[in-house]
């Protein structure tokens, strides 16, 4: 697995590096990290001055900060040893959004990990912008982190995942994905499957009066129950071989609005779900219910693609 690590010297970035170090990637992975640097402070350049001058002047404050970086990285680096990984350090300058699309484009990334929000913090609900512009327009998985794991070093509390499956293509992924991961043996995973509402066909029945239309929706009803039953069942069938605790929940409802409140209701630590389901846009784009979970999440979220 090649895993992609951006980091900076904010919290949520720092957490990240935990997160990382806490599911154990498969032995033989190799881990690049990335360190994007901005010149916070310039130099005056007069308004009739030589320009040569301005980037004489220019040298020693990017080397300063050049060597801060490089040790910050070399630390990070650090922290993983005794983990069997291959380690790649990097520390580049430039806009952190477009430097991180950069290195997945040169490199066979499988999976960008990031801070939902950098230096610059927005408000807890929304996406910083850096990890905004990753999640939309990266080509592979994106992990998304929310604080420090709160499971390490208590025992009476295990990671919490809810996996949320619709039987799509990027959902079966997210399987596979998951079954990589060495997940803490301890971890307690639940797989959401939810039944959207249809309501046309009741809304006509209600309108016109026409039982059968009724029935149709009820048999409609039924016939999404059964496969999502049988979805859910065949997943927690796949997952039960990594030895974890594996529960599985259908629901009625939003899809959405049904893994937020779960994942509230639950404490999650983690959702993961696919970048889009059945129902989603192009393979470029986003889906809705990905981009909504990333967005208004109260834990850390790893969109599969």
């Amino acid at each position: 697995m090649n895993v992609l690590l951006a980091v900076d010297q904010s919290r949520n970035s720092l957490a990240a590096a935990r997160w990382v170090q806490e599911l154990h990637l498969p032995a033989g992975s190799v881990l690049s990290l990335l360190h994007v640097f901005e010149l916070k402070q310039w130099p005056e350049l007069p308004l009739f001055g030589d320009v040569q001058q301005f980037q004489e002047k220019l040298v020693p404050l990017r080397a300063k900060v050049t060597a801060k970086a490089r040790r910050f990285i070399s630390r990070m680096a650090e922290s993983f040893h005794g983990q069997r990984l291959e380690i790649q350090a990097n520390v580049v300058e430039g806009l952190p959004g477009g430097e991180i699309l950069t290195a997945i484009e040169q490199h066979p990334i499988d999976l960008v990990v990031v801070g939902t929000k950098g230096l610059s913090a927005m408000k807890r609900f929304l996406l910083g912008s850096v990890s905004e512009w990753v999640l939309s327009d990266a080509h592979c998985s994106v992990l998304l982190v929310r604080g420090q794991p709160c499971w390490t070093g208590r025992k009476t509390r295990n990671m919490r995942v809810l996996l949320a499956t619709d039987g799509s293509h990027d959902s079966k992924l997210a399987v596979t994905l998951l079954k990589s991961l060495n997940l803490p043996k301890a971890a307690d995973l639940t797989i959401i499957h939810v039944v959207e509402r249809h309501p046309t066909l009741t809304t006509a029945a209600w309108l016109t009066g026409h039982v059968d239309a009724t029935q149709l929706a009820e048999n409609m009803k039924r016939t999404l129950e059964q496969a999502g039953k049988q979805l859910l069942q065949e997943t927690q069938q796949a997952l039960s071989k990594k030895k974890l605790e594996v529960d599985i929940l259908l629901t009625h409802g939003h899809v959405a609005e049904d893994i937020l409140k779960t994942a509230k209701r639950s404490r999650a630590d983690l959702i993961v779900v696919g970048s889009k389901g059945l129902t989603g846009l192009r393979r470029f784009l986003l889906g809705s219910v990905a981009h909504k979970v990333a967005r208004h999440a109260p834990c850390s979220v790893l969109v599969v693609r």
